[in-house]
């Protein structure tokens, strides 16, 4: 099997680390790399290694990996080589450049040659959901990792003090640097949601929220209907959006509410009403919450809204297991 990459190769980061050994999986009969021209590369971008250092660099990062045989050539053009040759079997690309390599196709069957099997990798993403590029790294904006540098500008759609917390804690708890700060948005659903309403009313606050920042977050809790039970839960939702508009959610845990304070609800009070008139406690919500009150202080709103935001986060943690981008097959 012979294989074919093309690239830059600024800065070598975590992202040509996956596409180099996507290159190479399966122990191909050769790797032919085509690296971009000075001149080439200048077309996108303002700064770049020369092609000497770029050659140097990446041949060093092939041989402490031990990824061989592979020829490194130079490329004037998006194709490169790939349209001419016909002893090619594979070509490897980013998700980002999979139209890139229809189009290569579409040429070589012009020139009577057969098409290549294209394998996508998918974009590694930094800590900010947003793509490791050389660019940024040399911004000093993340590392050759996609750990985050500069803080991340994270902005709460709620007037509620509490999610702020939360979502302090969170941040906090993972040794993310971050700039929290609420914002005063419309959820579009009603003041007490019920079934997916809460879902919908969290990712609504999120995408409201994130204005310029790198992350919005929206938190939402409604009450969620269960047939095994014929009962209702409270269930607290928390939705994380980045700047490429991805979506991660997640809730916490649920529970169920006194009678009482569902009839309550049914005669039109919101849940915090409904708590509030039965506990005496003005503000219950931005308080102890009701969770507070019925478990005796055991587990209080804090605590509840944190593990929703975390969850919410948990495709954020492991980026590398939730990866996006393929096109499908």
């Amino acid at each position: 099997m012979r294989v074919v990459l093309g690239g830059t190769f600024d800065i070598l980061h975590k992202g040509h680390e996956a596409l180099l050994r996507a290159a190479f999986e399966g122990g191909p009969e050769r790797v032919l790399i085509g690296l971009t021209t000075d001149r080439f590369a200048r077309e996108s971008r303002s700064r770049v290694n020369p092609y000497a250092t770029r050659e140097r660099n990446l041949k060093r990062f092939l041989a402490a990996r031990k990824w061989r045989p592979a020829k490194i050539v130079p490329i004037d053009d998006p194709y490169g080589p790939a349209d001419d040759l016909p002893d090619l079997d594979v070509i490897v690309v980013s998700a980002e450049r999979h139209p890139v390599a229809i189009a290569l196709n579409e040429a070589r069957a012009a020139k009577g040659l057969r098409p290549l099997e294209i394998r996508a990798v998918p974009m590694v993403l930094a800590q900010d959901g947003l793509p490791i590029a050389s660019r940024r790294i040399r911004a000093g904006v993340i590392d050759r990792t996609g750990r985050r540098l500069t803080p991340l500008r994270v902005r709460v759609g709620t007037d509620n003090p509490v999610k702020v917390r939360a979502v302090r804690r969170v941040m906090a708890g993972l040794s993310v640097r971050a700039r929290v700060q609420r914002v005063h948005v419309r959820t579009e659903v009603p003041e007490q949601p019920v079934g997916e309403e809460a879902l919908t009313g969290a990712v609504n606050r999120a995408k409201a929220a994130i204005g310029t920042g790198d992350l919005g977050v929206g938190i939402e809790a409604g009450l969620v209907w269960s047939p095994a039970i014929a009962d209702y839960f409270d269930v607290q939702y928390a939705a994380v959006v980045d700047r490429a508009g991805h979506v991660t959610v997640g809730h916490g845990p649920g529970f169920t509410y006194p009678p009482r304070i569902l009839e309550s609800v049914k005669a039109g009070r919101t849940v915090g009403k409904a708590m509030a008139r039965l506990t005496g406690i003005r503000g219950i919500g931005s308080k102890e919450g009701a969770i507070g009150y019925l478990t005796e202080r055991r587990l209080d709103r804090d605590d509840l809204t944190e593990s929703a935001v975390l969850m919410a986060m948990v495709p954020r943690i492991r980026r590398e297991l939730y990866a996006r981008g393929v096109p499908p097959r």
